[in-house]
């Protein structure tokens, strides 16, 4: 395979980040500063930031890592697909750069959890933190192995709407990233075993 090699570039508007490969390295580094901000803070959780594998040929690593971890809650983080892309409708993809992250209804692997999202964008109703709602008629993010393991996870994907996806030249906006840490760390910190045990049985 041949690509354009690509530097990762912030561009006139400092806000816009164009790098190859976003998806799905803006996941990771998501899990990675979620964690980070979870450091030292006082949550009765234990929470795990997982780099998975083969997500685009079968979610198989999201299906074994969440084997081997047993999670209670998960998060499918990843990149979306943005609405104001050249050649994108709004029927296509709802959500814009900048707006905020995307919190996916659905798409081809899942139906998010409706007890997870409602505290997902009750907590960013609280704390004023913009978001999306998006869907997507194909694809999928790893919540669609997840959800199905053991006896159920409730799971949502939380996405950022990126521009250009699979390309050497892919663009997203740095407020929907922190925006998305920001609003999964409050999530976190508000996930108790009462939280939990009330979003698993509802």
């Amino acid at each position: 395979m041949v690509v354009p090699y690509f530097e990762f570039t912030v561009m006139n508007n400092e806000k816009m980040l164009l790098a190859k490969a976003w998806d799905n390295r803006i996941g990771c580094a998501i899990a990675i500063d979620v964690l980070k901000h979870l450091k030292g803070e006082d949550h009765p959780n234990v929470v795990y930031g997982v780099g998975t594998v083969q997500e685009e040929v079968g979610l198989r690593g999201a299906r074994t890592s969440a084997q081997k971890i047993e999670p209670d809650i998960a998060f499918g983080v990843d990149v979306g697909i943005a609405g104001d892309t050249p050649g994108i409708s709004e029927k296509e993809a709802l959500s814009k750069l900048g707006k905020g992250p995307q919190i996916i209804l659905y798409d081809a692997s899942i139906v998010s959890h409706k007890g997870l999202r409602e505290l997902v964008t009750d907590t960013a109703n609280e704390l004023n933190i913009p978001y999306q709602f998006d869907v997507m008629a194909g694809g999928g993010t790893d919540s669609g192995a997840i959800h199905l393991t053991h006896k159920g996870v409730p799971s949502l994907s939380i996405t950022i709407p990126t521009r250009y996806i699979h390309s050497h030249a892919a663009i997203l906006h740095r407020d929907d990233y922190e925006n998305a840490v920001k609003l999964i760390v409050e999530v976190i910190k508000r996930l108790d075993k009462e939280t939990v045990e009330k979003i698993t049985f509802e």
